[in-house]
């Protein structure tokens, strides 16, 4: 989810759809079929429009992968990537880039800035940040584990847990604002007088031999720092936040309250097509990794993603369980339990800042599994 310069990561907006169709039944996944025929989205609009919060990549699959790559047409300079669904052709989707396409907003602001937009990718600890003045309800999670890393050079330490990190003289750099290190340090992993919340993205002071720990992502840092910086070219060691218990879902396709339900005959057709799009793609990468480095380079831009670094990223999300089923067996589903901790969680960080959450806020508020199949799950190597 991330090259070694990605600028304001933890602010990549993301907002997502353009569904104009008005519904305020709100009817369950097994019944697309009686609402528009098995896999059609009929209950959708014309065009589909999914934001995306960073530049194409294979984490964003669920979204390029429902577009037949034959039959994708390219906006280079708008950052968009569109063609007729493969669910069904009636419908265009439309795949908008992030980052610098949006002026690296952040993806609740965008969301509620552009009335064509249905849902965003945003962090459950954004939803909950925002709550107060931007409400927003995830109706679906690509990834059942966030990717994001605290890395070093083995060289230098030999960490085993996160504790370990306060226990050295290592900077910690890392993007001013991220919430999961006030957890860190209120969990005694890093010490206060360690961060340095300065960090672009950069890992030149990694390569120069400094002694740092810096933030990252597990499907992108490890293979540019051992096949695309020779001044490096060598392992790094790491270990996932989620780990330490700041378990978010990263990055769940999510849309304003009010939006979810007047839209809720699309979704029952869309969120599902979204989870058999990224089975697909987690079964067959090649033609949509493929896809996605020839747009990059065609979008030209700083951040690339070769064919090769591709599959890595898709090893990664297989090997490691962050593309998997939910807890209860059903691809894309959120967990109740953790839910509801990570929202009591963070409800008790941001009661210590200046944060205003919304009062009376509830896990229930900020997700739904509703719209979600529960017949579709993903079988590693079927």
């Amino acid at each position: 989810m991330s090259h070694p310069t990605r600028i304001a990561a933890v602010a990549a907006a993301s907002g997502l759809l353009l569904l104009s169709a008005c519904s305020s039944a709100a009817p369950a996944a097994q019944d697309a079929e009686a609402a528009g025929g098995d896999g059609a989205l009929s209950a959708c609009p014309s065009t589909v429009v999914l934001q995306t919060n960073w530049f194409p990549e294979p984490e964003h699959s669920a979204a390029y992968a429902l577009i037949d790559p034959a039959e994708a047409t390219i906006d280079a300079d708008a950052g968009i990537y569109s063609g007729p669904a493969i669910a069904d052709p009636n419908i265009t989707i439309e795949v908008r880039a992030g980052g610098p396409f949006i002026g690296f907003q952040q993806s609740t602001a965008l969301l509620y800035s552009d009335d064509s937009i249905m849902l965003a990718m945003i962090d459950t600890d954004e939803s909950v940040k925002l709550s107060n003045d931007q409400p927003t309800k995830a109706v679906f999670t690509p990834l059942q584990k966030n990717p994001q890393i605290l890395l070093w050079d083995p060289t230098k330490y030999d960490f085993s847990d996160l504790s370990e990190v306060a226990a050295s003289d290592a900077t910690v750099l890392y993007f001013q604002g991220a919430t999961y290190m006030d957890y860190l340090i209120a969990q005694g992993d890093v010490r206060a007088d360690q961060v340095d919340g300065s960090f672009d993205g950069s890992v030149t002071r990694l390569v120069a031999g400094e002694p740092v720990v810096l933030q990252g992502y597990i499907t992108q840092e490890p293979y540019r720092l051992m096949h695309e910086f020779t001044d490096y070219g060598r392992e790094v060691d790491s270990l996932l936040i989620a780990d330490s218990g700041y378990d978010i879902y990263p990055a769940a396709w999510s849309g304003k309250p009010d939006v979810v339900a007047a839209q809720s005959d699309c979704l029952a057709q869309l969120v599902p097509a979204m989870q058999q799009a990224q089975i697909d793609y987690m079964e067959s990468p090649d033609a949509v990794n493929q896809a996605i480095s020839d747009y990059l380079v065609k979008i030209d831009q700083f951040f690339q993603i070769s064919p090769e670094a591709a599959a890595y990223v898709h090893d990664v999300m297989q090997d490691d369980a962050l593309v998997t089923n939910g807890t209860d067996g059903v691809f894309g589903s959120f967990d109740a339990d953790r839910m509801k901790r990570m929202t009591d969680l963070l409800e008790g960080i941001y009661a210590g800042t200046d944060v205003e959450v919304a009062d009376g806020l509830t896990a229930d508020d900020i997700y739904t599994n509703e719209f979600l199949d529960p017949s579709i799950s993903y079988t590693e190597g079927k």
